[in-house]
């Protein structure tokens, strides 16, 4: 009866806030929860589970995975407005089964943040967990890196019969290997995207975090990733189960990559430019095989995909691409300006900074972004700020160095001014904004130039 009662007021709350042209993402899951608190547990009966979980990466991860379900011919939900607790993830099942609690799905993709993992964990059930990564995130909120890994490794551990995906490039993530005792899958890059590429000075793994030397490393990919190895203990990177061999082309909309799937080498194209969108294919093709999907529709739906909400997302205007690149972190940040040297033709940057709760109150983290001399690029044309803290990213962008370009300040989070520069512009435009600016400006975006609501 309770299963019952919690699903039905789940739906009627979903009913009033659309009809009040509400998301209704989070706040239907919470009145379903106040009634039952474990109703996951009956929601996730006899449904295919795959979880994707860790600093970077999981929306994209799990929009490839729909891709690859879909392709497969399965029938299956995502929690695709990225309400990533475990509100959001309840209302994201209820929505999808009877009001007696029956899943009406097959297979169930859930992006869930690092830390609400440890309560979603005590009550779904599961068979794939992807574990993208770990980096240093919103340390007001997160904490240290060790913090974060913590509670994966823990909500994991309640998993025990579900098949894990760890990153063997990530000495973080990859340490959970040696205490969880799931079947695991690993992947990787086995090659440098750059030739050139070092350590960061700022790492957020330096020391091997079983002895606390300092790791060697035979290549790096970016940022703390890469051919790691502790001379001391012995710790290092594993021979991944699925590879990317090499990297034949790095564009800025694609990238073309040899990859060994279980021995299985395979040609293809990963649909969205970025380093970090190879490690999200190779990664979803690591879970797909978990979750049985066949190499062959693997591959199709890498090469298929074309970008999820907010990450990598493209509208037009005329003619012209303005492009919409979420971040929230230095390594994610330091990655989007790596990419940004790729574009070839002219193009402005427009950067929104907000501290709100869900971008971490803590702004330092700036400072710690690896610009990757973006400014000395001749077809970087102009460049903006925006958000409630503009002026803190003015500053920082004023110490690195933009020659004689002026920095624009758009005042006020006055997003409708923001859209009307960037579509009177004469070359594209990438905007990258903290993710409660993008949120808020996205609809904006849409609302000129067509596109979904972010609950669709």
């Amino acid at each position: 009866m309770r299963v019952f009662l919690s699903c039905l007021i789940c739906r009627l709350v979903t009913f009033i806030l659309q009809k009040m042209g509400r998301g209704a993402t989070s706040m239907p899951g919470m009145a379903a929860l106040q009634l039952k608190r474990n109703i996951l547990k009956d929601l996730s009966k006899n449904v295919k589970v795959i979880i994707v979980t860790g600093t970077n990466g999981k929306t994209t991860s799990c929009r490839i995975l729909e891709e690859g379900l879909k392709e497969a011919g399965k029938s299956y939900f995502i929690n695709k407005s990225g309400a990533n607790l475990i509100t959001g993830i309840t209302a994201a099942f209820i929505m999808n089964s009877t009001l007696t609690g029956k899943c009406k799905k097959d297979y169930a993709i859930i992006e869930c943040d690092e830390n609400a993992f440890k309560e979603v964990s005590r009550y779904i059930r599961c068979d794939v967990i992807l574990v993208t990564n770990v980096f240093r995130d919103q340390l007001d909120r997160y904490g240290e890196v060790t913090h974060t890994l913590n509670a994966i490794k823990e909500s994991v551990k309640n998993l025990p019969n579900a098949t894990v995906c760890l990153d063997a490039d990530c000495s973080l993530t990859y340490s959970m290997s040696k205490e969880i005792p799931n079947k695991i899958i690993t992947f990787g890059v086995n090659v440098p995207f750059d030739a050139d590429a070092k350590a960061p000075e700022i790492s957020d793994a330096k020391y091997c975090i079983f002895c606390k030397n300092e790791y060697e490393y035979t290549y790096h990919t970016y940022g703390h990733l890469g051919g790691f190895i502790c001379p001391k203990c012995g710790y290092s990177r594993p021979n991944p189960d699925f590879a990317v061999t090499s990297v034949e082309e790095l564009k800025q909309n694609h990238s073309i990559v040899v990859a060994d799937f279980n021995g299985s080498s395979h040609l293809f194209k990963v649909n969205i430019g970025g380093a970090y969108n190879v490690y999200n294919a190779i990664g979803c093709a690591a879970a797909l095989s978990a979750a049985q999907i066949d190499e062959k529709t693997v591959i199709s739906a890498i090469e298929s995909f074309n970008g999820a909400f907010g990450r990598m997302e493209q509208f037009t205007n005329a003619g012209q691409k303005i492009n919409l690149i979420l971040v929230k972190n230095p390594a994610g940040f330091s990655q989007t300006m790596n990419f940004l040297k790729s574009v070839e033709d002219d193009f402005s940057m427009f950067i929104s900074l907000n501290d709100n709760g869900a971008d971490g109150r803590d702004i330092s983290w700036i400072w710690d972004v690896d610009f990757n001399d973006i400014f000395s690029k001749p077809n970087l044309k102009n460049i903006y700020v925006c958000g409630k803290r503009c002026y803190d990213m003015a500053i920082r962008i004023k110490y690195e160095g933009v020659g004689d370009r002026d920095i624009q300040v758009i005042e006020n989070e006055n997003y409708e001014k923001l859209v009307d520069i960037a579509t009177s512009q004469k070359q594209d435009v990438y905007i990258i904004p903290t993710y409660t600016s993008m949120m808020t400006m996205r609809p904006v975006i849409a609302k000129r130039l067509g596109g979904k609501e972010f609950w669709e």
